[in-house]
């Protein structure tokens, strides 16, 4: 193969490698506690709580967290129907929702960290496979240089508690890779907890 039809073949796939690492979002639960102790029947309505000092982020995150509980079964309420304002609420506001809410637990989601992932693609100089392929690419002076990316990985902690004796019930935490999509994220965060929450028979 010629010098000039391996650059064109390599440039294109180092491209969609760099592309594809950036690019590949999921959310993982990385590690989870069940209460043993509990052995009453799963929660029937839940309040759900975001913590964010972004109202619109928080508000996407509790409908989208409602809507997920709604589809298999669970009723559900957003917490900014009875707590509108940003920021932390005191103790007693807090029961005050949940009682005029009417739930039997409430699961709360907050932001424990944000790791930045450092990257590095390779360079290529063209040189192709074998000692003379290289030794005549040193020659061409052709030279892309390593790709340098950074990435984000958002960690989440999840937890649910039951409302009548406060005790926690379950708690999770999540890494979500490289998030660039805020909606379908969340959506995939949602589907996650809740499909783990139906698994230890608390919704």
């Amino acid at each position: 193969m010629s010098k000039r039809r391996l650059d064109s073949v390599m440039k294109p796939v180092l491209c969609l490698i760099v592309l594809g690492l950036v690019a590949c979002a999921a959310t993982t639960l990385t590690d989870s506690w069940r209460n043993p102790g509990y052995k009453g029947p799963p929660l029937q309505k839940i309040l759900v709580v975001g913590v964010s000092s972004q109202p619109d982020l928080r508000r996407n995150f509790e409908d989208t967290f409602v809507s997920q509980l709604k589809a298999v079964g669970v009723d559900a309420v957003p917490s900014y129907q009875f707590i509108p304002e940003s920021g932390p609420a005191e103790q007693t506001r807090l029961k005050q929702a949940m009682k005029e809410a009417g739930c039997d637990g409430v699961l709360i989601t907050r932001l424990v960290r944000v790791d930045v992932n450092t990257q590095v693609a390779p360079a290529y100089t063209g040189a192709g496979v074998g000692f003379y392929p290289a030794y005549a690419g040193a020659w061409s002076g052709y030279y892309d240089p390593p790709v340098v990316y950074q990435t984000n990985t958002i960690v989440l902690q999840t937890s649910l508690y039951g409302v009548n004796e406060s005790q926690l019930l379950w708690s999770g935490t999540t890494h979500t890779f490289a998030p660039t999509d805020v909606k379908k994220d969340i959506l995939d965060f949602a589907q996650l907890i809740v499909g783990s929450l139906q698994k230890q028979k608390l919704v």
